[in-house]
């Protein structure tokens, strides 16, 4: 116990030799790292297989789908250490490498719930340009098919998160593309 008290008197007076600087630490800031994006999903699917013919990908029956001409709902699934005070997407068209950022109002330092969800709004007649203004948020998304679609092209999306502390993560990219679409539900 008088070690700890001697210690303790030691690091005051070493505090107190730093020219008045104030040191603060905040118990439930612990920065995020180790980002990982485990999945994705929109709230319009397709209704049948559809191969891309600029890339030849096939995209199964049921694969998720940004409705360009209806606000589509995407949520991200991620895993990731530490606590989350803005989650940031981006959405990159494939072929015109065209970009938007949205980045969430502060969270309040949401520890990792592997996974945890996040979800965004993609405005009608936006993407892959550019993402609404919808805030992120943990909920669930209700999945509904297309009746018809016409794809226009497809955009990857990106994730990063951001500590109270202003820690960045590093940013994980989806493998695939997402096809847009004008859709008919």
């Amino acid at each position: 116990m008088k070690k700890l008290l001697i210690a303790a008197v030691g690091l005051t007076g070493v505090l107190a030799s730093c020219g008045g600087v104030e040191v603060i630490v905040d118990p439930a800031i612990v920065p995020v790292s180790n980002l990982q994006l485990k999945s994705y999903q929109s709230q319009y699917t397709l209704p049948a297989a559809y191969t891309d013919t600029k890339t030849g990908t096939v995209y199964a029956k049921g694969s998720s789908i940004i409705c360009d001409n209806l606000n589509t709902r995407l949520s991200v699934d991620v895993d990731y250490n530490g606590t989350i005070n803005e989650f940031g997407a981006r959405l990159e068209g494939r072929d015109t490498g065209t970009t938007r950022f949205v980045y969430s109002q502060p969270l309040g330092n949401v520890y990792s719930g592997n996974p945890s969800t996040f979800e965004f709004v993609v405005a009608p007649n936006t993407a892959p340009l550019s993402i609404g203004t919808g805030k992120l948020g943990a909920q669930a998304i209700v999945v509904t098919p297309v009746n018809t679609f016409t794809v226009k092209g497809a955009t990857f999306v990106t994730v990063q998160a951001k500590s109270g502390d202003g820690t960045v993560s590093n940013t994980v990219s989806s493998v695939q593309a997402i096809p847009v679409a004008d859709c008919g539900v």
